[in-house]
């Protein structure tokens, strides 16, 4: 089984290798997950090994099972049921040994600990003074930006297909505020909550990184993006959260719900970009200063 070193939700592979006489014909049983719901169990790839040895009338197969558990502590997988039969008719069956195995907990990273509630914002005296300023400056730049506009024989071609383009981080934000109206937590729907928060953000990185990130488990997600890109810690504490509530069939406190949606926000925060239209033949891409 690797890796060794298992934590909750994580993609694991179970390799199980077999050797029998090349008359046999060889079938397996599905794994029996009638008392183990937390596993959660793909269809087997299975392959046969040829070997390059003088022939020996035996044949060699290798199953790789893919699997990813959803509750902490020390597991038995339950035995594999092998069953073949010969040429000749005769048939019968094995089963693979127990095999143990310890899934461990996410650790949070250690940035996404709660910060000090900010003290009261104390108005200045003279708050009169600062209004009428800003209020001056508006007008000044809005009497500055209709002499500028009318003065040009020319309208201003500023791509409007481009800007009117909708960026990934608005339409994340924009599906955030809707699940946060639909009011999922106060009504105990904590299933349906952290599914549809885990769809919007992978919707943001696929669309954000160009990736099939609805189509890949979150172990590949983060493979395949660069650490500066993305942060990892994050992203992975946040889905993994995410995957225990849907699979695992956790129930997660209120104050923890919310803040997988804090969660969420900082990830698109900490990755926006902003497509701006210079002319009409180019367009940059530019980061925002974080």
């Amino acid at each position: 089984m690797t890796p060794d070193d298992i934590t909750i939700g994580d993609p694991v592979r179970l390799r199980l290798r077999i050797e029998a006489d090349e008359n046999l014909h060889i079938y397996l049983d599905p794994i029996d997950r009638s008392e183990h719901e937390h596993l959660e169990v793909d269809k087997p790839q299975v392959e046969r090994i040829k070997s390059e040895s003088p022939p020996t009338g035996k044949a060699h197969y290798e199953v790789t099972y893919p699997l990813r558990a959803f509750a902490i502590g020390k597991h038995t997988l339950p035995p594999i049921t092998i069953k073949y039969t010969g040429t000749d008719g005769d048939s019968g069956s094995i089963q693979t040994p127990t095999y143990l195995f310890e899934v461990r907990a996410v650790k949070p990273p250690s940035d996404t600990e709660m910060k000090g509630i900010k003290g009261p914002w104390s108005v200045p005296s003279n708050w009169i003074l600062y209004i009428l300023v800003v209020l001056l400056v508006i007008i000044v730049v809005g009497a500055l930006v209709f002499f500028y506009l009318h003065r040009r024989a020319k309208p201003i071609d500023l791509q409007p297909e481009a800007l009117s383009q909708r960026q990934p981080h608005e339409i994340a934000y924009e599906q955030l505020n809707r699940i946060e109206r639909m009011n999922w937590v106060a009504q105990g729907e904590m299933k349906v909550y952290h599914t549809e928060i885990s769809h919007v953000i992978r919707q943001y990185i696929a669309a954000r990184y160009h990736v099939p990130a609805l189509e890949m488990t979150t172990q590949e997600l983060l493979d395949r993006l660069q650490p500066e890109d993305i942060p990892k810690e994050l992203v992975q504490y946040f889905f993994t959260n995410c995957d225990w509530v849907k699979f695992a069939r956790y129930s997660p406190t209120k104050p923890e719900a919310h803040e997988r949606m804090e969660e969420a926000r900082r990830i698109v925060d900490e990755t926006k970009q902003f497509w701006v239209g210079v002319g009409e033949e180019q367009e940059s891409e530019v980061r925002e200063d974080q």
